[in-house]
């Protein structure tokens, strides 16, 4: 499910720009809004405020900044690491991760 606290966690509470995880964090449209960008797992991304405040309603490539992780819709198996930690290798050919 789409929400601010999976993309939070999709993206390790880690800004996408400057990797600093120690800064109050938000949700930033990689394309913008206004130029056409979706509310969508492959255009929103963790940022600190400074980052997002600096890149401002422009694409990373018009602000001149690095987006170091690029934006995916994760799926449940990420959020089941994230509750359980480390899975058991017994499971893995379950989970289809053999």
């Amino acid at each position: 499910m789409l929400t601010r606290k999976n993309i939070l966690r999709r993206d390790s509470y880690k800004c996408s720009y400057c990797g600093r995880s120690d800064l109050p964090l938000t949700i930033d449209h990689v394309v913008p809004k206004s130029k056409g960008g979706a509310d969508s797992w492959e255009n929103l991304v963790c940022a600190c405020t400074s980052c997002n405040n600096k890149k401002g309603d422009r694409t990373p490539d018009e602000a001149k900044m690095i987006l170091h992780n690029k934006p995916f819709k994760p799926s449940h198996i990420m959020f089941i690491k994230h509750v359980v930690g480390k899975l058991d290798e017994n499971w893995k050919p379950y989970l289809y991760l053999s």
